[in-house]
């Protein structure tokens, strides 16, 4: 009976208050599980979110990651100097933490959230390694190590039948969550956990052996630390932690409170990376967020970024000497259009025999083009991309255009783009021969296409064709 309520609990959380997130985290594990994913793939679900792409991109930038004075301007460059890995938990954590706080979030939620920001750091901090993946498991099973409990919190209110939860008696606080959940809050985060492949480490440290792991007594630790330091640094509590914190790191107890303290310091700046600027105050440290500007919200209809245009391309004029596969360069582009140029819907489709396949797309609703955008371009067929094909190679097809030419935008064109829609083409020549093309359009949102957008889209797919021709011409490694 109590398997079948804990069940019960991990269905209605997945399915009901998280299914969105939930589905976007399986895609995630389903590419950084193919050995054959590559980064542009992860971009393309990174960047359908406006909401992710702000935030994964402050995350980038912040003191967690980000060692160098160069801002990293690019979800492709940020997960090149990150990993896929990497960038696959600083997804998976925002996905959850944007559900979980939502817009007024609950107090015992926030309160949570600002305990795992604290161990997270605590615990990175206490592994001190070099592995990025270490770090990264690490920080994640901190961040997450009472994932059953803010679930539960974020979607029930506190009654007088479930108030007991919160009780400060352990026995009364185990034996409510027999009753309410047929198990303990750390099994509901180890269901979760499973589920969402929130790693091995998250699961050893909410249930560990004799012998854990450095990965999983780092996460313990952490975690155990957070919850002293709410008694101040001074406290009872903190100083029996303290030992534990100077044996695992080698250091004295003086040196120990030093690193603690400059943790959770460090874990204030990157709780406010993650936008839980609300959790700070709960943090014990030395700053406040309000210190740190809070991102502005994005409205669906994108506004053109001079500097974000001016990074993308000072990067694209780099790659040559970095040695950037087309992949990468390919995804750049898109990525300066659609985030520095302000085109909410953009493609890259090749040429493939008498078919045009899109291989990279970008923006909300774009999600069907993957498969649905592929049209005949054979040598009997008359619609708009074969117009294009044989004529100069940019484009700007306005309202008069699409007066006057009605017949090449009948068909599957009109049902899979929109009717009436204006766009932006652009035929990408590699070697003299037309080898695929951009498409970019407003995607209905009620922004109007103009010529500043029409130059800045040429520009990027350009330096594209130049960037992909130099590419070309060089002899492959052996």
């Amino acid at each position: 009976m109590a398997k079948a309520n804990l069940k019960r609990w991990v269905n209605d959380l997945r399915n009901k208050n998280m299914p969105v997130v939930g589905s976007v985290i399986a895609e995630l594990n389903s590419i950084t599980d193919d050995d054959e994913s590559n980064a542009s793939q992860l971009a393309e679900v990174i960047l359908r979110d406006p909401n992710l792409t702000s935030h994964v991109l402050r995350v980038a930038n912040s003191v967690q990651y980000n060692y160098s004075s160069q801002k990293i301007n690019t979800i492709s460059r940020a997960i090149v100097l990150i990993g896929l890995k990497g960038m696959r938990a600083i997804c998976i954590s925002l996905l959850i933490l944007d559900r979980l706080l939502g817009d007024q979030p609950r107090e015992r939620v926030l309160s949570l959230v600002a305990q795992g920001f604290h161990a997270a750091s605590q615990a990175q901090n206490l592994l001190h390694s070099k592995d990025a993946n270490d770090a990264e498991e690490v920080f994640i099973a901190g961040l997450l190590f009472n994932l059953g409990e803010m679930s539960f919190w974020m979607a029930q209110e506190l009654t007088p039948e479930n108030e007991t939860l919160l009780s400060g008696n352990p026995r009364e606080r185990r034996e409510a969550m027999d009753t309410i959940l047929g198990g303990s809050f750390k099994s509901l985060t180890r269901e979760l956990a499973q589920h969402w492949k929130l790693g091995d480490t998250v699961q050893e440290a909410l249930f560990p052996g004799k012998t854990p792991s450095q990965k999983a007594q780092a996460v313990i630790t952490g975690e155990r630390l957070s919850r002293a330091a709410l008694f101040g640094w001074d406290s009872p509590q903190v100083k029996k932690v303290l030992g534990e914190v100077a044996e695992f790191r080698g250091i004295s107890l003086d040196e120990a409170l030093e690193e603690v303290k400059q943790s959770a310091d460090r874990a204030a700046q990157v709780a406010v990376s993650y936008g839980a600027e609300a959790a700070c105050p709960m943090i014990p440290s030395s700053l406040r967020p309000a210190d740190i500007a809070r991102p502005k919200p994005r409205s669906r209809i994108l506004k053109p970024d001079a500097s974000t245009q001016l990074s993308i391309l000072r990067e694209l004029s780099s790659a040559a000497n970095e040695v950037l596969d087309v992949n990468t360069i390919i995804q750049m582009v898109l990525e300066g259009m659609h985030r520095g140029v302000g085109l909410e819907r953009v493609a890259i489709a090749f040429i493939k025999g008498h078919r045009l396949e899109a291989k990279y797309v970008l923006g909300e609703g774009t999600e069907p083009w993957r498969d649905g955008f592929e049209f005949d371009i054979g040598p009997y067929t008359e619609n708009l991309f074969t117009h294009v094909l044989a004529g100069e190679s940019a484009h700007w097809i306005d309202k008069a255009f699409l007066q006057a030419h009605k017949a090449l935008f009948e068909g599957d064109i009109q049902k899979k783009l929109g009717r009436d829609r204006e766009c932006l083409l652009f035929v990408l020549r590699i070697n003299q021969r037309n080898a695929a093309l951009f498409y970019a359009d407003r995607g209905g949102y009620g922004g109007q296409l103009d010529e500043e957008q029409f130059e800045s889209f040429k520009h990027f797919a350009t330096q594209a064709q130049l960037s992909l021709n130099m590419l070309s011409g060089r002899p492959r490694p052996k």
